[in-house]
């Protein structure tokens, strides 16, 4: 099967990787611009090109400003692919793009269709606390997320998993899953279905605003909003006028009466503190604001932070 891949994110990788070791021909790597990162601001590659890159292709690294002009799909259209192979590419394909293939395009999506849908499945899917999750393969349509669907996996999510070992580990699995689906196309043996019309639900963008964590809220709500948060934008909390940001929890259920934000204790696990439930926070990895992450205890030791003191 010739293709064309447009993918942007470090999610995608794996699959680029996994269509190109296989029997399918890649043709062309369709990614955003680079773009300006880090204090310097100085222009990054996206992660898709730097492994295109790696791996040697030889074929086209096309980063398109604006997919919707007529010369970018027709240059597109020039490749002749059999199917446009599309993960975490960034934008949505216009309807033109859409067409072009005559196995369509397909998508790699981080959740259960039709749970989900939309630009952060899997970060969404921890801070509901789900014990299950998967990825979808679909045939792509004019809208987000709703096309039919040609293949998906599902498994078990274990509670201290967090967004990157969960994007990392289904980005794999669904990586595996792409090439068998190209495989089957070609064969002509894979029948799309339409996706269910009842479960759907929303993914939208991950905000700052998202991060800040309230105490009063039950320790399991907390902990797997940081887990869902990693690692941007991040869980954040203020220990007197300093912001820290919280890399990695757990829930003790022992009761606890103190009020909401306390430190009930410091040891060398980490550091717990008191929520709405009367259950504790673990806090096990923490970052003061300009500084690295380092373990709770060390963060303690330094910070001299002892029990009874707070976080806001």
């Amino acid at each position: 099967m010739r293709f064309l891949f447009m993918g942007t994110a470090e999610f995608a990788c794996p699959t680029l990787q996994a269509l190109v070791a296989s029997e399918h021909e890649v043709l062309a790597v369709v990614t955003q611009p680079d773009r300006p990162r880090g204090r310097g601001r100085q222009p990054a590659m996206t992660p898709v090109k730097r492994v295109a890159l790696e791996l040697d292709l030889n074929v086209p690294i096309l980063q398109p400003a604006r997919l919707r002009r007529s010369e970018v799909i027709d240059e597109l259209a020039a490749f002749e692919p059999d199917v446009i192979v599309v993960v975490a590419y960034g934008n949505i394909l216009p309807p033109r793009v859409l067409a072009l293939p005559p196995h369509g395009c397909v998508n790699l999506h981080g959740s259960l269709l039709p749970k989900y849908r939309g630009a952060a499945p899997i970060n969404w899917a921890l801070m509901h606390g789900d014990t299950e999750s998967g990825y979808t393969i679909i045939q792509m349509d004019e809208h987000v997320d709703t096309g039919p669907m040609l293949s998906h996996e599902a498994f078990d999510v274990p509670p201290d998993e967090d967004a990157i070992s969960l994007g990392q580990r289904m980005a794999e699995l669904g990586a595996k899953g792409m090439v068998g689906v190209l495989s089957a196309l070609e064969q002509g043996g894979l029948q799309a279905q339409p996706q269910p019309e009842e479960g759907a639900s929303q993914a939208p963008k991950l905000t700052r605003e998202m991060g800040r964590l309230d105490w009063c809220e039950p320790a399991w709500s907390l902990h797997n909003r940081v887990r869902g948060l990693v690692p941007w934008p991040g869980c954040t909390a203020l220990y007197g006028d300093l912001e820290v940001k919280i890399w990695r929890t757990a829930v003790d259920q022992t009761p606890e009466t103190a009020p909401p934000g306390t430190v009930v204790s410091v040891a060398a696990e980490g550091i717990r503190v008191a929520c709405g439930d009367r259950q504790q926070l673990l806090i096990q990895d923490i970052q003061p604001a300009n500084r690295r992450r380092m373990t709770a205890q060390a963060f303690a030791q330094g910070y001299r932070l002892q029990q009874g003191d707070c976080f806001g």
